[in-house]
């Protein structure tokens, strides 16, 4: 008889964005962006101090992830670098990821939920309502499923894991071809063992 193992990436270590770098708009950070492939796409990345700051995937140019990044910190020194982006993307994609560090800025109702779907094995899936649940707020579904599309580190927090209470896939901020293609690359790295 086989048997099925699921994988497990590494959690990241978080670093989460300080009151004082919320309150001047990251006035003094060095954040490095760029643009280059994933196995989804091309994406935008950006990085403060080799933290991963931002993940989102591009449909046409990288016009909107830049003003995401540039609304969420709109004092710090923004620099564009594809060969930073390139390298840490191969990092995040590839198959036995070393760990990684993440650099997130978000309310304390929002870390939690995030925190919670990192939790979620690769391969497996969740509701809005089970992730409300596992953070001790039941009930608060709707809520919970604001903060899943606020999360500005798509794939390594994965949002992409939520589906709806009756089992239809929902949307997602990038497309739900792109949802299905990271669920299908996910369901095809699980173990088979004799």
């Amino acid at each position: 008889m086989k048997q099925i193992s699921k994988t497990r990436q590494p959690l990241p270590s978080i670093s989460i964005a300080t009151p004082a770098q919320i309150r001047t708009g990251g006035k003094g950070m060095e954040i490095r962006w760029g643009i280059t492939d994933s196995p989804f796409g091309k994406c935008f990345l950006a990085e403060t101090s080799l933290r991963i700051s931002h993940l989102s995937f591009l449909d046409n140019d990288e016009t909107e992830s830049l003003e995401t990044l540039t609304k969420d910190w709109p004092d710090a020194d923004l620099q564009r670098d594809d060969e930073l982006a390139s390298s840490t993307s191969q990092r995040i994609f590839t198959e036995d990821r070393p760990p990684i560090s993440l650099h997130i800025r978000g309310t304390e109702f929002q870390l939690k939920v995030w925190r919670a779907l990192l939790e979620i094995a690769d391969g497996e899936l969740s509701t809005y309502g089970r992730l409300a649940k596992r953070i001790g707020m039941d009930g608060a579904a709707r809520a919970v499923g604001n903060a899943v599309g606020r999360n500005r580190i798509s794939y390594i927090i994965p949002c992409h894991r939520v589906i709806r209470e009756n089992g239809v896939l929902g949307g997602y901020r990038w497309g739900t071809t792109r949802k299905k293609a990271m669920l299908a690359h996910e369901k095809a790295k699980l173990i088979i063992r004799p």
